[in-house]
């Protein structure tokens, strides 16, 4: 689902999650999201002005990545941003790794995190009851509003996430060691969206 074509509840909720991002004044931002395999992409490769978020052709960017950076742009930045691009077969030791490394890019670094709740329509569009999305659907929404004190996001199972297509898996994962003692936690929007969990949340000092 592209962001022009999204509800525009789900606009409205993902532009004030981008506004509390930039409120905090970072140095420069990271998009992270889902894609086919684990690459950086550096600021020159995103075709974003000059590694700046002020131009929008970023087809070669993941779908995640790219509507993240369409946000961006949306909310006028015009500061430094990167996109890593996560794989769906990464462990949490590895994403937990990350998290770390990417919060040290900077003094401030802002996180633009991408990614979807489980899908309800199987591979032939129609769509079927399933508990199993239930449960993680309220696991990711209280995880999302509370911080992930309870652990939720580690120990996600990669299998279940990859047979209910929930994207955000590795990036939440990502985000879980990357919080720098963010202690205000908001849960922007959380409903379904064409048969697609989507939430939106911010974390901030």
């Amino acid at each position: 689902m592209s962001a022009p074509a999204a509800p525009e509840r789900l606009r409205a909720a993902c532009a004030e999650a981008v506004a509390a991002v930039l409120a905090e004044d970072p140095e420069i931002v990271a998009v992270v999201g889902p894609g086919t395999r684990s690459f950086l992409h550096e600021e020159g490769a995103l075709r974003l002005g000059h590694g700046r978020a002020a131009e929008a052709p970023t087809s070669r960017l993941p779908v995640a990545l790219s509507v993240g950076s369409w946000l961006l742009q949306q909310a006028g930045w015009t500061g430094p941003v990167r996109a890593y691009e996560l794989d769906d077969a990464r462990s949490w030791p590895t994403n937990g790794e990350d998290g770390v490394h990417l919060a040290g890019w900077a003094d401030r670094v802002g996180l633009l995190v991408m990614g979807n709740g489980p899908t309800r329509a199987g591979a032939d569009g129609a769509r079927r009851p399933d508990p199993r999305v239930e449960e993680i659907d309220a696991g990711i929404a209280a995880a999302l509003a509370g911080g992930d004190v309870d652990g939720f996001f580690p120990t996600m199972d990669e299998d279940l996430a990859r047979e209910l297509r929930v994207s955000g898996r590795s990036p939440w994962q990502l985000l879980d060691r990357a919080d720098w003692d963010l202690t205000t936690h908001r849960l922007l929007y959380a409903e379904t969206v064409d048969s697609v969990s989507c939430f939106v949340a911010t974390w901030s000092p």
